[in-house]
């Protein structure tokens, strides 16, 4: 039993799951680990109730769900400690209140005015912004009855949305029973903070916990860090149930992680208050477009006994600077579909103490605002006429009629299953969730990770900074990045574009470096793209996340280089061709004569090759995955492929030096006619080509994400400790790590080799199927080389590696991955 007097943060602590049995544990449940190391451990709440109603979840994997364009989004704010809503919304004209409240009151000079009766806290500036737009609803003596003084059993019946009994689950909680319907997705509603409160937790669902600061644990993308990564994932199985249980906790804590650490702001500077983080976070969550619809934030403590005209003032000013930051956060395409609302477990008496303080009170006005909200004063302001010194105000709104107005006016419905009763709606919104006010439907914001389509466009370049081609001339020096515009810029439509594919060129290095290409206004992850260095240009194709600014970045790492960006295609979830990965085959060889005439490529010559029809590439395909490789060079030139149909413009695909065997991956549209044509200057060279699949109208979809490192064979990450080769094959997992789901079907990797003792080439392909006649990577001593490839996943989720002629280290970053 606890005591009725029991501190806000002790009730808190009591009605939030940070679990400590382990016959409780499941994967949800681990993920409030998220951010406090693998070694933390368990930490208990002391609440049998509360570990009870934890227990028996399914441990099943978690899958994102974007959010539909007629959804709501809920930003639920909690103001622990009771807060005294006579203070927050204010009766300028009530003399009971100026009575009653004594030297606590506020002065109407210092409130801002709502009409001639009421005045808003007058640090509650934002507030009053959307009072003028007519977008925020007060909403007066929300309570229950009897009412019940003690913070546990008052905040209990507020997040259990049931005001009796001992509470088995949350008002949240149970509309996502019905929300899911018995799926399981972790980014469906999540608690910005600590812990997953009472409010989150189903009889069937469960929310997540979502730290307020970049976790490191998940969160931090190495090489070493990866490889404990890999050595917790290799624990599932290796037990029992709940040994597996808690193994498959810890992976999902680290792909939780690992999706919103690029999400959460660094902390720098000095903090400020903690909800202002809070709802940062939140923002930022939404921005992300991972699928949550409901996010949930707490602060206080409001439980003002004592000192209460600074303390309140204090909450009130961090209560308005937390919506102006989430707001100026939040991307304005998701602004129509957030609400946000307030609760607190009861409000303050009417009459103050001796000791500048209130005590604990009953109901209080609670606050509902958005841009599809309509505005005005709803129930009924309780009279203070008559009190006695500790008497509480009435009930006018039963705050299960609140919560009934969210649910069905916003969350899509069901407020009768999950409240067990019928209760007034008080019709709090002017329109449906995205909905503008002429209307038509607010755009769903494109966001890096969305799942995509592609859209192939004429080789055309965007950037060189040898002549300052878009961007600024002079190389690029050491530890400098490059900013790259793709949006809106040449075939690329300004908006819309979640990735692009273009081919980046290091040209004239002053010595070894290498290049990291990410999405723009993103960390920079610890990978690579291209491997350069003095006397020869290096290409390399990329398929990078176009960042929310619209730019990628490039990075140099040494001494000092020029850099060019090709585009051949960008990625969108709107209207686009699909992927369809296959596994490699032979399209054309010029040595043997295979898919083209035999003989050299000479200097002026233009050779078609047809496409369509070929290598697995049907009828109707409108672009193919080529790896594309020139070998007995003759002398310095380059290769480029394009579409029939068009003049091959001033973009390449390969550069070579005489006696080269180079390669690089190459997505090109079809002409009409299904071909396409290899053209390139210098003197007679050989080429050959391998497909790795095709776009059209059926396949999958492409996701991008921040780069992450799967394979290094120098730091055992992937594969054991040790160089491969010759004719050395190893597996690689793909799916479930690095960020790629379960249920991936194919993945775009940078694939590397270094360390090479002699001329030799890699080929990857899906695991289990035979050993296909193609190369990815061709090798020569001393080198460091990379390539793009993209590859349909084989047996178990995995690819194999294969080094033929000499032994090397293989490292492979993860660019992306395909879903149906």
């Amino acid at each position: 039993m606890l005591p009725s007097d029991i501190s806000t943060r002790a009730a808190l602590a009591h009605l939030s799951a940070t679990d400590r049995d382990p016959h409780g544990i499941d994967r949800r449940r681990f993920l409030q680990l998220v951010g406090m190391g693998a070694g933390a451990g368990l930490i208990g709440t002391g609440s049998a109730s509360l570990l009870d109603l934890i227990t028996g979840h399914d441990p099943s994997s978690w899958a994102v769900g974007p959010v539909a364009p007629d959804q709501g989004i809920l930003v639920v704010i909690g103001m622990y400690g009771g807060n005294d809503g006579l203070n927050t919304v204010v009766p300028l004209t009530d003399g009971n209140y100026d009575e009653q409240h004594g030297t606590l009151a506020v002065p109407p000079e210092h409130t801002l005015p709502l009409d001639g009766n009421t005045g808003l806290n007058g640090h509650l500036s934002e507030f009053k912004r959307w009072w003028d737009q007519d977008q925020l609803a007060i909403v007066e003596g929300v309570g229950y009855e009897p009412d019940d003084q003690s913070h546990f059993n008052s905040m209990a019946y507020w997040m259990s949305g049931r005001p009796h009994g001992v509470p088995s689950s949350g008002w949240i909680g149970r509309w996502l029973d019905g929300y899911l319907a018995g799926q399981t997705d972790l980014y469906a509603a999540a608690e910005v903070g600590h812990s997953v409160p009472l409010h989150l937790i189903g009889q069937q669902q469960r929310g997540t916990g979502v730290p307020d600061h970049r976790p490191d644990w998940g969160g931090s993308f190495d090489t070493r860090s990866e490889r404990n990564y890999q050595a917790v994932r290799a624990m599932r199985g290796a037990g029992g149930n709940w040994y597996d249980a808690v193994a498959q906790a810890a992976v999902d804590a680290i792909d939780v992680a690992g999706t919103i650490s690029p999400i959460i702001p660094d902390s720098t500077g000095l903090p400020p208050a903690e909800i202002i983080v809070r709802m940062e976070v939140a923002a930022r969550l939404i921005n992300a477009n991972l699928g949550f619809r409901v996010l949930t934030v707490g602060f206080g403590d409001f439980d003002s006994h004592a000192g209460q005209p600074e303390m309140h003032s204090a909450r009130m000013v961090e209560l308005n600077d937390a919506v102006v930051k989430f707001f100026a956060t939040l991307r304005p395409e998701w602004s129509p579909r957030v609400t946000v609302m307030t609760f607190s477990e009861f409000g303050r008496t009417s009459w103050a103490n001796d000791g500048q303080g209130t005590d604990h009170g009953s109901s209080a006005p609670q606050f509902v605002f958005g841009p599809n909200v309509k505005g005005g004063f709803y129930g009924q302001r309780p009279t203070l006429a008559g009190l006695g010194r500790w008497q509480r105000m009435a009930t006018h709104v039963d705050f299960r009629s609140y919560y009934t107005s969210i649910i069905d006016g916003w969350l899509g419905g069901g407020a009768g299953s999950v409240l067990e009763g019928n209760f007034e709606n008080l019709e709090l919104f002017a329109r449906a969730p995205g909905q503008l006010e002429d209307g038509s439907f607010a755009p769903l914001p494109v966001v890096l990770g969305a799942p995509s389509t592609f859209v192939p466009v004429a080789p055309t370049r965007i950037a060189d900074t040898r002549d300052g081609t878009i961007v600024r001339p002079g190389v690029l020096g050491p530890e400098h990045t490059l900013r790259v515009q793709v949006a809106g810029m040449g075939p690329v439509p300004t908006s819309g574009v979640t990735a692009v594919v273009a081919n980046v060129t290091a040209v004239d290095a002053s010595e070894p470096h290498f290049l990291t290409v990410y999405p723009g206004g993103t960390p920079r992850p610890v990978t690579s793209n291209i491997n350069g260095g003095p006397g020869r240009p290096v290409p390399n194709l990329v398929v990078i996340g176009v960042g929310d600014d619209g730019f990628i970045e490039v990075f140099n790492s040494h001494g000092t280089t020029h850099c060019l960006v090709d585009v051949f295609g960008y990625f969108t979830p709107s209207a686009g061709d699909r992927l369809m990965p296959l596994s490699p085959t032979r399209l054309f060889d010029t040595r043997i004569g295979q898919g083209v005439r035999s003989g050299k490529v000479g200097p002026t010559e233009i050779v078609e090759i047809a496409v369509a029809g070929h290598a697995g590439v049907p009828v109707g395909a409108r672009a193919v995955v080529i790896n594309l490789a020139a070998t007995e060079t003759d002398a310095p030139g380059y290769l480029a492929l394009t579409p029939t149909g068009q003049t091959p413009g001033g973009t390449s695909n390969i550069n070579f030096f005489a006696g080269d065997t180079v390669a690089n991956l190459v997505i090109v549209q079809l002409g009409p006619d299904g071909k396409l044509q290899l053209t390139g200057p210098g003197s007679g060279k050989h080429a050959l080509a391998d497909v790795f699949g095709y776009f059209g109208d059926t396949g999958d979809r492409l996701r991008a994400v921040s780069p992450r490192r799967l394979l290094d064979t120098r730091e055992g990450l992937g594969a054991p400790l040790a160089r491969i080769g010759p004719q050395r094959t190893i597996d690689v997992t793909v799916a479930s790590r690095a960020g790629v789901p379960a249920n991936a079907t194919a993945v775009v990797l940078n694939v590397a080799a270094t360390n090479v003792d002699a001329p030799s080439f890699i080929t990857v392909w899906p695991r289990g199927e035979p050993q296909p006649g193609t190369s990815n990577l061709n090798l020569a001593a001393g080198q460091t080389v990379a390539n793009l490839v993209i590859c349909r996943l084989g047996v178990g989720g995995a690819l194999t590696f294969r080094n033929e002629l000499s032994e090397c280290d293989v490292l492979a970053d993860v660019l992306g991955y395909c879903v149906p």
